[in-house]
C-alpha cells in the first residue's frame, strides 16, 4: 500500500552533481542547535526572562523554527529535564550495580567514589541544574521525572545494600527500604547545599564528610567487627 509520506530511510539525493542533506538530518542538526542556544539563554539570562525570540537569535534561524520543533520553551526545558535525569540516572545506577563492584573491590571505596561522583555532578551546566530545581518547587510537571529518577536510584541503593548483607558487611538491623531514602537524600541534599557555596574545596570536604557519615550507617564497624 502506497503512502503518502516520503521515505525517509534514502541517505541522499543528488542533484547536479550535489548532494542533498536528507531533511530528517537536517531537522535533527537544528533542534540540537535550538537546545544548545536555550541552553546559553537560559544560563545567562534565567528561565523567566528567556523568550522564544532570544533563543532564535541566539541559534541564528527564525522564530517560527523555534515552533516547528517545540510548543514553547517549557517543552525545551522539560526535554533538558529528561536528558539530565538520564545521565544521573545511568551515572549512579550503574556505579551502585554490585555486579560492578562485588568481588573485586571493597564497597566502602565504591561508596565514596558515588558519593564524590554525585557532588561533582554539580559542576555539570551548573545554570541549567539549579534552573532545574528552581522549577521542581515551581512546577507540578517537573516533579514527576524527578521523583521517577529518584525512585529508580533509591532501588539501586536497595540492591547495594542487599550485595551488603551478602557479603556480611552491612549493618544487621538495617531497615533497606528506609536505608535507600535516608542515604539518597543526605547524599542530594548535603551536593546541593555545597554547590551553592562555590568553593570545590568546600565540595571535596563535605563530600568526604558524608562519605563517612554513610559509611558508619551502612557498614558493620571493623574494629567492632574484628572484636
Amino acid at each position: 500500500m502506497e503512502t503518502p509520506q516520503r521515505d525517509q530511510t534514502a541517505a541522499s539525493q543528488v542533484e547536479g552533481g550535489a548532494v542533498r542533506v536528507p531533511k530528517q538530518a537536517r531537522a535533527r542538526r537544528t533542534r540540537e542547535k535550538l537546545i544548545e542556544a536555550a541552553i546559553d539563554c537560559f544560563e545567562q539570562h534565567g528561565f523567566e526572562e528567556t523568550t522564544t525570540a532570544l533563543i532564535a537569535n541566539e541559534a541564528g534561524v527564525a522564530v517560527g523554527t523555534v515552533y516547528n520543533h517545540f510548543r514553547d520553551k517549557r517543552e525545551i526545558i522539560l526535554e533538558l529535564l529528561e536528558q539530565t535525569n538520564q545521565e544521573v540516572e545511568e551515572h549512579v545506577v550503574a556505579q551502585l550495580d554490585p555486579a560492578s563492584w562485588q568481588g573485586t573491590i571493597d564497597p566502602r571505596d565504591r561508596t565514596r567514589a558515588l558519593i564524590d561522583a554525585i557532588f561533582h555532578a554539580q559542576r555539570l551546566r551548573p545554570g541549567i541544574q539549579r534552573i532545574l530545581w528552581a522549577q521542581f518547587f515551581k512546577d507540578e510537571e517537573f516533579r514527576g521525572p524527578f521523583e521517577a529518577m529518584r525512585g529508580r536510584i533509591r532501588t539501586a541503593i536497595e540492591q547495594f545494600i542487599a550485595a551488603l548483607d551478602d557479603d556480611g558487611i552491612a549493618r544487621h538491623d538495617l531497615d533497606r527500604e528506609m536505608a535507600a531514602f535516608v542515604v539518597l537524600n543526605a547524599v542530594q541534599w548535603n551536593a546541593a547545599q555545597t554547590y551553592l557555596t562555590g568553593d570545590p574545596a568546600f565540595t571535596d570536604a563535605a563530600a568526604q564528610a558524608t562519605s563517612d557519615l554513610v559509611a558508619r550507617y551502612l557498614f558493620v564497624d571493623r574494629d567492632a567487627d574484628g572484636d
